[in-house]
């Protein structure tokens, strides 16, 4: 009875990571300070992990409201690899902001973090301790 006993327990634990929530819809972006422009990012698992939450450019919608389909990062990942750490808040993820580059043309990643509270989406890019965050709306 004890094995088992055991032998539940153990399977039960192992399935433990089946349970991870993940981040899924479409959130839209704070409108770009310089353009006005702000972009729709899709949510949902990653695909190399199903048990983490990526974000993929979906759209670009320019100032007038009118879509940028000549945007060139969509379908880009713009988060990635963010764990489910409970109670709606996620981290040891990535972010990368697509309007900035390092100055060797290369793309400027952070270290992220996230939090989901009702239909808003509170994402950080952090350096060392220093984070900085928007909060997205769920649009669908």
């Amino acid at each position: 009875m004890k094995r088992l006993f055991l032998s539940i327990f153990v399977f039960a634990f192992s399935l433990s990571p089946v349970w991870s929530e993940v981040v899924t819809g479409v959130f839209k972006t704070n409108p770009s300070e310089d353009t006005g422009g702000y972009l729709h990012i899709e949510f949902g698992a990653c695909p190399d992990n199903k048990q983490l939450s990526c974000g993929t450019i979906k759209e670009a919608i320019k100032k007038d409201g009118s879509k940028n389909t000549a945007y060139e990062h969509l379908g880009k990942l713009m988060v990635w690899n963010m764990k489910d750490a409970g109670q709606g808040k996620y981290k040891g993820g990535k972010i990368w902001d697509p309007s900035e580059n390092n100055e060797d043309g290369s793309k400027k990643i952070y270290n992220s973090k996230m939090a989901l509270n009702g239909n808003v989406l509170r994402v950080d890019g952090c350096i060392l301790f220093f984070c900085k965050g928007q909060d997205w709306q769920q649009i669908n």
